[in-house]
């Protein structure tokens, strides 16, 4: 408990101050995370396949150029593809193979969109991504006080065996009654209620979701954290699993129904 709070306090003291700042800091910072993020997956990936050094700088630059090509992204997406391919005319077939390089694009461009869409928020609104915040961490903090006060049903013990269906569904609702009660008081107060009552509910979904995905791909390397670079809390993707779903599909309702 003592080391989970203390990670907490670093996350805030850190976190904090850049979402107020917004701009190039705020940008650097989701930056740095991402790396951080695309470093803990590498791992997993090294574990199964031959990942050679140059291929691995590569990696890390493509991640942050993605994250960060606000204005080219799809151009940026194009030249990670090239940087992955055109090696396999150089690296022999037990360096570098053609399922490697799939899977490592893969990898990058999970890592680098879901942190390019975290930073296309903040450029929208500081509070809308507050209101994502929100939600991820209301529905997280919740579920785990309810399963702890009243879980007795697991939701998919297999893949995380202490969620349990009543606290999924106790976060579920007080993040989405307290978030909704944000959106509309801060945010947009014109907007229709329901609407946002059906946005705010299913986000809260996605970001369990996102959490039971990113706890199936532990289960299957047999690890308990991602990393421990935070104190008490696993590693970077252990503490924003949720946020990197809620925030894909909220820009998605936000072109489709906003």
């Amino acid at each position: 408990m003592k080391m989970s709070l203390i990670g907490a306090a670093i996350l805030l003291v850190v976190l904090v101050p850049l979402v107020i700042l917004g701009g190039l800091p705020f940008e650097i910072g989701v930056a740095v995370i991402a790396a951080l993020s695309f470093r803990e997956l590498a791992a997993l990936f090294k574990k199964k396949n031959k990942l050679p050094l140059i291929m691995e700088i590569f990696s890390y630059i493509a991640v942050v150029v993605i994250t960060l090509s606000l204005e080219s992204i799809l151009q940026a997406i194009a030249l990670v593809i090239m940087i992955l391919f055109v090696p396999l005319i150089i690296f022999k077939k037990n360096e570098y193979t053609f399922n490697s390089a799939t899977s490592l694009l893969g990898i990058i461009l999970f890592i680098g969109g879901i942190y390019h869409t975290v930073i296309n928020v903040r450029l929208d609104s500081i509070w809308e991504l507050v209101y994502l915040l929100s939600i991820t961490i209301l529905t997280d903090t919740f579920a785990y006080l309810g399963g702890k006060s009243f879980g007795k049903n697991k939701l998919l013990e297999r893949i995380s065996p202490n969620k349990t269906i009543e606290g999924s569904l106790i976060g579920l609702i007080v993040a989405t009654s307290l978030s909704t009660v944000f959106y509309l008081f801060v945010i947009n107060p014109g907007e229709n209620i329901i609407l946002v009552i059906l946005m705010t509910f299913v986000l809260s979904i996605i970001g369990q979701i996102g959490d039971l995905v990113f706890s199936a791909i532990k289960r299957e390397f047999d690890i308990k954290d991602y990393s421990n670079i935070i104190p008490g809390h696993g590693g970077m993707l252990d503490r924003f699993d949720s946020i990197a779903f809620v925030s894909l599909l909220y820009i998605v309702i936000k072109l489709l129904l906003l």
